[in-house]
């Protein structure tokens, strides 16, 4: 009967976890809110956007604005998409032709 009661706490734990781990969004800025910054990318042809809470705890690397590629760590959970780090990438060089 502990073994089962174990597995059950043991399973439980391993799923708050798993919401809580960092996953990372790369795009281009699209919209910037106080609260919220919503990010474009194009994949297989199809655009997709996603919006991030912005807290005071997100961290930001680099000048944040309108239409510069970015890379979001965020973490999910029931409120939605929380972004924990912000960082701006380097702009490409034209390219020569």
């Amino acid at each position: 009967m502990s073994a089962r009661v174990l597995a059950v706490v043991l399973a439980l734990l391993l799923a708050a976890h798993a919401q809580k781990t960092d996953t990372f969004f790369a795009g281009t800025v699209a919209e910037m809110r106080d609260d919220a910054i919503v990010i474009s990318r194009t994949v297989g042809g199809k655009m997709e956007h996603r919006t991030f809470q912005v807290t005071p705890d997100t961290k930001v690397e680099g000048r944040l604005r309108a239409r510069v590629r970015v890379t979001v760590r965020y973490v999910s959970d029931d409120n939605g998409d929380t972004a924990t780090l912000i960082v701006v990438r380097a702009a490409q060089p034209a390219k020569k032709k």
